[in-house]
């Protein structure tokens, strides 16, 4: 197969708009900020901020050690689909499988203005998967390649939903060079929290919902992708209309494991260097009810700490990263981040010793609540993606 080799110093976007950077800013995985913008990714630090000062001790979960030791010493596998909670912030790196459509926009020629993406049938969310039987390996290839058309149609193998098919676009001059209207991404970077690892399958869940484009709003196809250490140097506290952040940075180029899946529940893959922790009990989903618990989470770098909170509401609904109504009464939680924001996605849920769910939005008009998944979904999920990639290495 062909490629669409990376060119350095090209412009990414095919369109007028300024693709953001992957490499030079953190970004983080939304939490949904009401009804409707449930998956965006927002920015949150950029490498090199300054570090803030030391925040106020919280209580310790000791139970919740995000030490580790080396995958030759594994924690045996626990009974009873037991998992170790962990509340730890990660850092993810997320490249597509091929280029993803965020945005489509009008381009001003001499003739009137036209958008020969659109006109060919592309929509935001469509994968480009190759451009003339070659493969896309990036934004910056394609761009490449759109600008050496010369005009000529150019036909993508295009990926939308469970189905594939051909379009062909054809560029036209505008604004200094050959263009098609619409603008791709081919990665994405941010922070989230890890919900648990299962020493049965050697597994890891975070998040709680998937990483999702911030424009087009679907779930990312993933091709490759890594956990990655990050630092925590400050926070942004929440305001009802204005959701807080975490902010942190890459800490290391070094890669904590690999991602295997991306999909509406979370984040799912393998660890490098195994947790410790003591295996809890998961839920199941008809056992859980409205009633106080603890939310697991790490909002500086003193690691993940147990903070108060309650269950308002279950529901079974069709939504599964919205099962539960949480909001949070611990007054140091309050003090410190004015309840849930942005990075505290996949933080695991406690009720009575056991694993029941994963903190995975804020309400925009009050973000000291917000929606959780639960952890029995997050558990047979990861469980299915282990026996999947157990049947394609076979």
């Amino acid at each position: 197969m062909k490629h669409l080799e990376k060119q350095e110093k090209q412009k990414t976007l095919i369109s007028r708009s300024q693709r953001r950077s992957f490499c030079g800013a953190l970004h983080t995985f939304a939490m949904s900020v009401g009804i409707t913008a449930v998956c965006m990714l927002m920015t949150i630090g950029v490498l090199g901020l300054e570090e803030p000062a030391a925040e106020a001790a919280v209580q310790e979960a000791a139970a919740f050690n995000t030490a580790s030791q080396t995958p030759s010493e594994p924690a045996p596998p626990a009974a009873n689909g037991q998992v170790i909670p962990m509340g730890k912030a990660f850092g993810i790196k997320l490249f597509t499988d091929g280029v993803i459509v965020a945005s489509l926009s009008d381009i001003y020629t001499t003739g009137g203005i036209c958008c020969p993406a659109a006109e060919a049938g592309l929509r935001p969310g469509d994968y480009l998967v190759q451009a003339d039987g070659m493969e896309i390996q990036s934004n910056a290839a394609l761009a490449a390649y759109i600008g050496r058309s010369q005009g000529e149609g150019v036909t993508f193998l295009v990926r939308r939903g469970d189905k594939e098919f051909e379009a062909t676009v054809t560029p036209v001059f505008g604004e200094g060079a050959f263009r098609t209207g619409m603008w791709v991404r081919d990665s994405a970077a941010g922070v989230g929290t890890l919900t648990f690892y299962d020493p049965g399958t050697g597994m890891f869940a975070g998040l709680g919902h998937g990483i999702c484009d911030s424009d087009a709003g679907s779930v990312m196809s993933l091709k490759t992708g890594e956990p990655a250490a990050i630092t925590l140097c400050g926070i942004v506290k929440g305001i009802p209309e204005e959701p807080g952040q975490l902010r942190g940075y890459f800490s290391s180029d070094d890669s904590m494991g690999e991602l295997l899946a991306n999909n509406e529940t979370g984040v799912y893959g393998k660890l490098a260097e195994v947790p410790e922790g003591t295996p809890i009990d998961v839920m199941a989903r008809e056992e859980v009810k409205a009633g106080p618990i603890e939310i697991i989470a790490s909002i500086d770098e003193s690691g993940p700490h147990a903070y108060a909170a309650e269950i308002q509401k279950v529901s079974n609904t069709d939504q599964p990263t919205k099962n539960l109504v949480i909001k949070v009464t611990d007054q140091r939680l309050l003090e410190s981040t004015g309840g849930i924001v942005q990075g505290m996605s996949g933080a695991p849920l406690l009720q009575d010793g056991r694993l029941c769910g994963a903190v995975t939005h804020v309400f925009m008009d009050d973000p000291t609540r917000g929606y959780g998944i639960f952890a029995e979904t997050m558990v047979e999920q990861c469980r299915n993606i282990e026996e999947a990639n157990k049947s394609e290495k076979d």
